[in-house]
C-alpha cells in the first residue's frame, strides 16, 4: 500500500517506535506498556488526593505538575544520553516500557506530558471541589479506563 507521494504506508504496529507519527500509534502497545502509564497516573493521582487538603495555595497544582512531570521526564533525558547510531528500535508491538522508554520521538513526550497534566490538574479541581474517597474512586475509574483503552479496544476488535 501507498501514500499519495508514492510513500510506503508502514503498518502501525510495524512502526519502530521513533517513527511514530499519529497518536493512534499508540494503540499498538504491548498491553505491558499501557499498564506502566495507567499505573504512573493512577499513582500520581493517588498523591495527589493526599497534597490537595495540605497544599490549598493557588500555585500548588501547578508546582505538583511540574514535579511530576520532572519526575516523569528526567529518567527519559537521562537515558537519551546512552543513545548511539548503532542502537536498535523496536517495534510499537515489541518495545518494552522500561528498557525503550526513551526512544520515542520528541512530540511522543509533549502528549504524555500534556495528558499527565491534564488528568492532574482535572483531579485537583475535582478533590477541591469534593474531597472525598468516592471522588478519587470515580477520577482513577475513569483515568485508569481512558489510559487503559487501547488496550481495551483492541481486545474488542479482536473478538468480533
Amino acid at each position: 500500500m501507498s501514500n499519495s507521494d508514492g510513500t510506503r504506508n508502514i503498518d502501525a504496529g510495524n512502526k519502530r517506535v521513533d517513527q511514530m507519527d499519529r497518536l493512534a500509534d499508540m494503540g499498538h502497545f504491548p498491553a505491558a506498556v499501557n499498564a506502566g502509564a495507567t499505573a504512573n497516573i493512577v499513582m500520581t493521582l493517588c498523591v495527589t488526593w493526599l497534597l490537595v487538603p495540605r497544599f490549598p495555595q493557588p500555585w500548588a497544582p501547578v508546582a505538583w505538575i511540574a514535579l511530576v512531570l520532572t519526575l516523569n521526564l528526567l529518567p527519559v533525558l537521562l537515558l537519551r544520553l546512552t543513545l548511539r547510531a548503532d542502537m536498535p528500535y523496536p517495534t510499537l508491538r515489541t518495545m518494552n516500557f522500561v528498557h525503550d522508554q526513551h526512544k520515542f520521538s520528541d512530540w511522543v513526550y509533549v502528549a504524555a506530558s500534556a495528558n499527565m497534566a491534564f488528568w492532574v490538574l482535572t483531579a485537583w479541581a475535582l478533590f477541591t471541589v469534593r474531597y472525598r474517597a468516592s471522588t478519587l474512586a470515580t477520577v482513577l475509574a475513569i483515568a485508569a479506563l481512558a489510559t487503559f483503552s487501547p488496550v481495551l479496544l483492541r481486545l474488542l476488535r479482536a473478538g468480533r
